[in-house]
């Protein structure tokens, strides 16, 4: 039963035709041994401006009214210029690194979708470790685009780091001048995107249309809405009409709906999960006869055509 799920997400994904996007919103699923989960968007830009040296009242201001807009990258633009770079990498270490989280069933769920590529605007490295155990996974991020090339072509999956990773945080990709600066130092990468786009159907977990990481990655990302792919946002009910048309316009991207609450989004993970091996298995099933099949079809041909033969 594919429940929410179109039928063509489900073919791509059991082909290993589809792109898995992974955002935040399935980090936010993940618990350490005190039950904390990685901290939203919001919550730690709040809690980040406590890092800032001297901010002035109009700092304050501008800060506070970005995050009543939901304007996340202006407001950490501001923050990260105000604060010490040193004190900044120290507090995402602590809160994305030494926190000490473990993957969750959703990280799990996703991995058995068996994707052949999985990109990730997350630095935690959350999916990397569920994926761990087992063999023929390699993870490379933005600035290694030719490996990338190379893996695509072999029988290897990728995870790939959009962003940057926690291990590096002079190369984590996180404010709105980050984004630029990687986009100009590294182009190839973009354009890989961009090909990825064009050929192969995109599935976001975890995100919203308003999220910062995808609207500002989507826009750098040109053409993607000149494919016939069709790419899929996978979120809670209640958004906008207008919101969801623009997504479609501009990106080619339909929303999928799960719910009000994001408590169901692993049972409808889950199902799609089902859907894909089970798809896979009934794809199997007719390989496997197929070669009965074409011998049939030769046999039934010879003697029709030894019969006319054999009239004549």
């Amino acid at each position: 039963m594919s429940g929410i799920w179109p039928a063509n997400l489900i073919e791509e994904l059991a082909y290993r035709r589809c792109v898995i996007f992974i955002g935040s919103g399935v980090s936010a699923t993940a618990k350490n041994g005190e039950g904390q989960s990685p901290e939203t968007w919001s919550v730690f830009l709040n809690n980040i401006k406590q890092l800032m040296k001297h901010p002035s009242t109009q700092d304050n201001e501008f800060i506070n009214k970005m995050l009543t807009e939901n304007n996340y990258l202006l407001a950490l633009q501001t923050i990260y210029d105000l604060c010490d770079p040193g004190e900044y990498s120290n507090y995402l270490k602590e809160m994305y690194l030494r926190k000490g989280y473990s993957p969750s069933n959703v990280h799990k769920l996703i991995k058995e979708l068996d994707s052949k590529i999985v990109i990730t605007t997350n630095f935690d490295k959350l999916y990397e470790n569920v994926c761990s155990d087992l063999q023929g996974y390699v993870t490379f991020d933005y600035t290694q685009t030719k490996s990338i090339i190379g893996c695509i072509k072999s029988p290897e999956s990728i995870i790939i780091k959009a962003h940057g990773s926690i291990d590096d945080t002079e190369k984590i990709v996180f404010t709105a001048q980050q984004y630029y600066r990687a986009q100009e130092k590294y182009p190839e990468f973009y354009r890989l995107l961009s090909s990825l786009f064009l050929t192969h159907t995109i599935v976001f977990l975890g995100y919203s249309l308003q999220d910062p990481d995808i609207n500002l990655l989507l826009q750098f990302l040109h053409d993607t809405s000149n494919t016939s792919c069709p790419h899929y946002l996978v979120s809670k009910s209640g958004n906008s009409p207008q919101l969801i048309k623009h997504w479609k316009n501009t990106y080619n991207v339909s929303l999928i709906e799960y719910g009000d609450s994001y408590d169901y989004f692993e049972k409808n993970i889950e199902e799609l999960r089902d859907s894909v091996i089970e798809r896979r298995k009934r794809n199997a099933m007719i390989l496997h006869c197929l070669p009965f099949y074409i011998v049939s079809l030769e046999y039934h041909d010879k003697n029709k055509s030894d019969s006319i033969y054999y009239t004549e």
